[in-house]
C-alpha cells in the first residue's frame, strides 16, 4: 500500500470522456451531464471501455491489482468479475499497477475517467492511442 500512496503523489494523467477540463465559468452544464451518464445506462458504456483498457494493458505489461488483497498476474476473468461486483453495488475503486513501469491506473466507481499515475513515455504513448481506440481523450491533469 505504500507503493500505491507513494504513486498517488506523482503526475497523474486521466482518460476521460471530454478532450480538457471545463473551466469553471465555462457557462455549460457539465455536472448536470455528469450526473446523467453516471447515473443512466449510458455509464455501462463507460465502465465496458475502462474494462476493454485494463485487459489490454494486461497483454503489454506485467499486472498486479488491489481487490481486498494484491493479485499479481491477475486472470482476465478476475477483472471481469471485480468490474461486475464495483456494477452491482455501485461503488469501489480497483487499483491496477503496472509494477516494472512503477505505474498506477487508478478505476473508481462513478468517475467517467480512469487516473493514471507516473506514467513513463513509452507507457503514455500506448495508453493514449488506447484511449483513443475507446472514443476517450488522453490528458495530463
Amino acid at each position: 500500500m505504500d507503493r500505491i500512496d507513494n504513486l498517488l503523489e506523482k503526475t497523474c494523467y486521466i482518460m476521460d470522456f471530454l478532450p480538457e477540463q471545463v473551466k469553471e465559468n465555462a457557462g455549460g452544464q457539465f455536472f448536470d451531464v455528469e450526473n446523467y451518464l453516471i447515473n443512466s445506462d449510458k455509464y455501462t458504456a463507460f465502465v465496458e471501455k475502462f474494462k476493454g483498457i485494463i485487459l489490454k494493458l494486461m497483454c503489454y505489461y506485467h499486472t498486479s491489482i488491489f481487490w481486498n488483497k494484491w493479485v499479481d498476474y491477475p486472470r482476465p476473468e478476475k477483472i471481469a468479475e471485480i468490474i461486475s461486483e464495483m456494477s452491482e453495488h455501485h461503488s469501489g475503486t480497483l487499483n491496477v499497477l503496472f509494477p516494472q513501469e512503477n505505474t498506477l491506473l487508478v478505476f473508481e466507481w462513478g468517475d467517467l475517467n480512469l487516473s493514471v499515475y507516473n506514467p513513463p513515455e513509452q507507457v503514455q504513448t500506448i495508453m493514449k492511442k488506447l484511449a483513443s481506440s475507446e472514443s476517450l481523450f488522453w490528458r495530463k491533469i
